[in-house]
């Protein structure tokens, strides 16, 4: 049976954690850095680190640990998981999911909203929830991506979810209307409008991008060119964004962000742009404010920036 545990609960697997953790992520030069750290989480007080072990049939098949900081730049995020491993006989049976599950829900007891990691695998976290955060660099110099995931509800929300263009698969379009006028007919008009000229035009944008579960929309976003803005220097635009309620806390939002960013950046953009009145949520995404405009009907509003991904 796969059980995770603290390491400090299982005291007398302690050699042969140390030795497995240190064969995977270690160096010849640097066995006692793990022996200690690893020993040393076993008796202080903190919340961090903290190193896991996964068990079955009465062997340690699996690793993560939480650290303050993985050796990489970013010293201002923590947590960060580290020393995610399944031994390669267990693999493809979704233990890596369930060690990540098991992560994000420890990471929670101790209060934190976000977990961070760092890794040059690509498609691997996205599938569980985890959003690209930025770039950074590890000790030696070396750039590494930066990841993110909430803490709210360690579940699998990518599990039967696909994003998909309607310029793509116009069959879905009057199903997005439908979706729209009910979900939020605050900006049904402007929504509609944008996505009918997404089906006529040659040019990239605009693109109406739907995410489904099963099927089921339960989300979407725009890219435009231009928002509706007094300034228009500036190019192109994730607006609007809008993901179900019941649909909530589960980072599906910072998908589409992430989403985005990739569309912009297979188009040839080197940033891209939105305005919002939120204050909080785009910059736990990497998205910094730049300034402030106004709608062309009056309203202020800021603006955020992202680099697009490449």
């Amino acid at each position: 049976m796969f059980q995770v545990y603290e390491l400090k609960e299982k005291a007398e697997r302690f050699e042969e954690a140390v030795h497995l953790f240190w064969s995977q992520w270690g160096s010849n030069e640097n066995f006692h850095f793990y022996y200690d750290c690893m020993l040393h989480s076993m008796t202080t007080d903190s919340q961090l680190p903290r190193f896991y072990i996964a068990l079955e049939n009465d062997s340690i098949i699996g690793t993560y640990a939480l650290l303050r900081n993985d050796l990489i730049s970013r010293q201002d995020l923590f947590p960060w998981l580290a020393c995610l491993y399944v031994v390669p006989e267990y693999r493809g049976e979704h233990r890596g999911a369930k060690l990540l599950e098991h992560a994000l829900h420890e990471t929670r007891k101790k209060g934190h909203e976000y977990l961070y990691l760092c890794t040059d695998l690509e498609g691997y976290y996205e599938k569980y929830g985890w959003s690209l955060l930025s770039d950074g660099f590890i000790f030696n110099g070396e750039k590494t991506k930066i990841y993110a995931a909430s803490t709210a509800k360690n579940t699998y929300p990518l599990e039967n979810v696909v994003i998909q263009s309607i310029k793509e698969f116009p069959e879905h379009r009057d199903s997005f209307i439908n979706y729209i006028s009910e979900a939020w007919p605050g900006v049904k008009d402007i929504a509609i409008n944008q996505m009918e000229q997404s089906l006529t035009t040659s040019n990239g944008l605009p693109l109406t991008l739907l995410m489904f579960r099963n099927e089921r929309i339960i989300g979407f976003y725009q890219l435009n060119e231009q928002e509706y803005l007094v300034r228009k220097d500036l190019s192109p635009w994730i607006g609007p964004l809008f993901i179900d309620k019941s649909e909530r806390g589960q980072a599906l939002g910072a998908l589409l962000l992430q989403h985005g960013r990739k569309t912009a950046g297979q188009l040839g953009y080197d940033k891209v742009y939105l305005t919002t009145d939120h204050i909080g949520y785009y910059e736990k995404y990497g998205f910094r404010e730049i300034g402030i405009s106004q709608f062309e009907w009056g309203r202020p509003s800021k603006i955020y920036e992202h680099y697009s991904i490449m």
